[in-house]
């Protein structure tokens, strides 16, 4: 090896402009820095960092590589090495101008797109990564394709959770696949699938870093491959040097991944490029490796109890958005009105006078068909802090919603989802809708942050959280009381606080002390306040304001009880809040 780089040196001093001889240079340079990145070497027991010789490789990589573009500007090879070095070392913006050259001047190919795709993931510049994803599959062949599209992808599924023990062949694996990505995507309001997009960039990377092209082994079929694919790239990782042993033992090359809350292991145990994960060697075994204990069973227990990990990636920064959603019961028979309560989030570091956003809601049945979409963009002043009210009115379903938002400016992004069941209000029986928590509520409309219910105005709280110095009102719905022969509702309204934390049994004591003359107080650890009511509404709207000011901090279970005392039905709704010092 050394005698080919001094001849490929020799013919550049005879011949500066003979390109293969850098191309060649650079590879060999290549190669180094990406066996010794990140590589240590144990000396007495203490490992030393080889970075610094690593660094230098990486230096004189690139330097042979832009010489040799500097004789040929379109050469394909040494932009392709030159960009997964700039990949490797964890430059990909370097990447991307080189490879668009290539594609501009129709010296492009499936693995530039692959590879092209790959950078743009990595610098968040996400709609053009799908983009070139998008090339690349089309111009794959078939098994290639299948690759990316099909075999990778069940390496992530967990056919017990996901689709009920399912046995998933050829004829449904298309339908079993796409629904698990429609249920994984992070991002409904994007014209392209974010967990997609990180599967396409794992099993690039895979290929590029982990392929055994002697042992007919794509990067993603690997140990290494597979765990990228499952669980993403590692946090860091460490390199191992091997070394001669006592006993003539020999400790084989190791590789340490460093993930958020684990750690994996290999070993290329028959130096070919394969690494294993780690096993326990033998008592007589010559070859072992340097991390003692059995990952190999780990990862095989890892994989069916925690198949795959994610965590979303998006092109701006994560925003906070608190939210609260409230369900009635709706004047359309058989629906639900629900109201999407939320305030916009901090802008304070924007240099514009007005945002945009776009906002979505969107809700699944279980088998993630969708049931309803609503999605608007909103112009507001940078400053605004009011109260936003969105009503959406479904079907009574159990399913999967999601909220999501986009500021236009810099991208950033906010994004809920969750299980979310539309409840089903009776519409003969006794029901009561959920109870909300206001600052205010109020036959008039006193500003933007009041939304209207039925002519009733109210200003929701999102937080459970409450000073005693903030008013708090109650709000709720009754739903089919009974009239008697003089066409009155006759109900029994019963107002339950009690401490909710087993571990805070103060919280009324000072209340009790002032309150001694109401009924129904039941234990030192609950109160409840009894009110009867007639009126002529089926379907009265309650509120009240509930003073708090004898209460010490702590959290509290604030429940309704309603009975109808004319069939002697019963309804409950409650809320647990904290009260803070």
């Amino acid at each position: 090896r050394r005698s080919s780089m001094k001849e490929y040196k020799n013919i550049l001093s005879l011949d500066s402009n003979q390109t293969n001889a850098y191309l060649n240079l650079g590879e060999m340079k290549a190669k180094d820095f990406n066996e010794f990145n990140r590589s240590v070497r144990s000396e007495n027991g203490v490992y030393m960092s080889m970075q610094e010789s690593a660094n230098k490789d990486f230096v004189e990589s690139e330097k042979y590589f832009l010489s040799a573009l500097s004789k040929d500007t379109l050469n394909y090879d040494t932009i392709m090495k030159l960009s997964l070095l700039y990949e490797r070392a964890n430059k990909p913006q370097k990447g991307i101008p080189l490879l668009n050259r290539l594609v501009r001047n129709n010296k492009d190919d499936k693995n530039v797109h692959l590879l092209l795709g790959l950078l743009y993931y990595k610098t968040s510049q996400l709609q053009q990564s799908h983009n070139e994803y998008k090339i690349a599959l089309e111009l794959m062949d078939k098994l290639e394709k299948l690759d990316f599209t099909r075999y990778s992808v069940l390496l992530t599924l967990n056919q017990s959770d996901l689709f009920e023990n399912s046995f998933i062949d050829e004829e449904n694996a298309e339908q079993i696949i796409n629904s698990f990505w429609k249920a994984s995507d992070p991002l409904y309001l994007t014209d392209y699938n974010e967990r997609l997009l990180e599967h396409y960039s794992r099993v690039a990377y895979a290929n590029l870093n982990f392929s055994v092209p002697s042992l007919g082994l794509a990067g993603w079929s690997t140990d290494m491959g597979e765990t990228v694919v499952r669980y993403g790239e590692p946090l860091n990782r460490i390199r191992i040097r091997p070394a001669i042993g006592a006993g003539g033992t020999v400790s084989v090359k190791t590789e340490l991944w460093y993930y958020e809350n684990m750690n994996v292991a290999f070993t290329d145990m028959f130096s070919n490029g394969n690494y294993q994960y780690v096993w326990p060697a033998g008592e007589k075994d010559k070859l072992v490796p340097q991390i003692p204990g059995n990952y190999l069973d780990f990862m095989n227990d890892l994989k069916r109890t925690n198949p795959t990990f994610y965590k979303p990636k998006y092109e701006g920064p994560t925003l906070s958005v608190p939210y609260l959603i409230a369900q009635f019961k709706s004047a359309r028979r058989n629906y639900s009105d629900l109201f999407l309560n939320y305030f916009f989030p901090e802008a304070s570091n924007i240099n514009t006078d007005s945002v945009n956003y776009k906002i979505g809601f969107f809700f699944f049945d279980k088998r993630f068909t969708e049931k309803f979409k609503s999605v608007f963009n909103l112009k507001t002043i940078k400053s605004n802090k009011s109260l936003q009210s969105m009503l959406i009115s479904l079907q009574p379903d159990s399913g999967y919603a999601a909220f999501e938002l986009i500021r236009d400016v810099d991208k950033g992004t906010f994004s809920s989802h969750g299980n979310f069941t539309v409840k089903k209000f009776s519409n003969t029986r006794l029901d009561i809708s959920d109870l909300l928590i206001a600052g205010d509520v109020s036959l008039d409309k006193k500003g933007e942050e009041y939304f209207n219910r039925n002519e009733i105005y109210i200003k929701p709280y999102i937080q459970n959280e409450f000073t005693k110095q903030e008013p708090i009102y109650l709000y709720y719905e009754i739903y089919n009381l009974e009239k008697d022969n003089q066409g009155l509702t006759d109900f029994e309204q019963s107002l339950v606080i009690s401490d909710y934390s087993t571990e805070q049994k103060s919280g009324l004591s000072k209340f009790f002390s002032s309150i001694t003359n109401f009924l129904g107080i039941t234990s030192e650890q609950k109160i409840t306040l009894k009110s009867n009511y007639k009126t002529l509404e089926t379907n009265p709207q309650i509120y009240f304001q509930l003073d708090l000011n004898n209460f010490d901090a702590g959290e509290y279970q604030i429940k309704i009880v309603i009975k109808d005392n004319l069939n002697g039905s019963e309804k409950e709704v409650d809320r647990i809040i904290k009260l803070l010092k």
